[in-house]
């Protein structure tokens, strides 16, 4: 079983990562990497996605959460209220039970990036105790490749844009300290 390095101890992290070949896509050893990757996730409180060079493997792969875009999707829909029910809808929301799956990003490429951005408060899985301010487009599609060898374009805004970029930029050897525009130490919990 693999593990999520500490940058400091992390090679992979600042390596540009190289692709997986189609034909590898349902090998034991991309396979073994996927579920590694997935199962560390799940075990992560604020964890919502992780690149394959975080577990020390520098090839093109990332995994979004489903739990992460349940939660984030649930958050978007009580923001959005035209009716002025507030408590009713969050009481809807709150008792939908979504199992969205694991999203599995192979080789992916960025086809498009809006021109606006915004600053979006980030962290990292192999930056522990660590927070930051990284300017952010606000729209991104990606195209790649499911575990099944099967491609796909996808596009988001918010927050899937987001952690589009920024696991984009660990396979490219890139960390979100590298472009924060303000770091803070976490705080600790009382």
């Amino acid at each position: 079983m693999r593990t999520i390095l500490p940058y400091q101890e992390n090679p992979a992290l600042r390596e540009i990562a190289s692709e997986i070949p189609l034909a590898d896509i349902g090998s034991p050893f991309v396979r073994e990497l996927i579920n590694d990757m997935k199962y560390l996730l799940a075990q992560e409180k604020f964890g919502v996605a992780i690149a394959a060079s975080q577990v020390g493997e520098a090839v093109r792969l990332f995994v979004v959460s489903g739990k992460a875009m349940d939660k984030h999707d649930n958050d978007d829909e009580e923001d959005e209220d035209d009716d002025g029910d507030v408590e009713e809808k969050k009481k809807t929301v709150k008792n939908q039970k979504r199992h969205t799956p694991d999203q599995v990003y192979i080789n992916p490429e960025m086809l498009k990036m809006s021109r606006g951005k915004k600053l979006k408060h980030e962290g990292c899985l192999s930056v522990k105790g660590k927070w930051g301010h990284v300017l952010r487009t606000e729209k991104a599609t990606v195209r790649a490749y499911d575990e099944h060898g099967v491609a796909f374009t996808r596009g988001a805004s918010g927050f899937l844009a987001h952690v589009f970029q920024h696991e984009m930029d660990h396979l490219d050897g890139v960390l979100y300290i590298d472009k924060a525009k303000k770091l803070y130490d976490d705080k600790p919990e009382e």
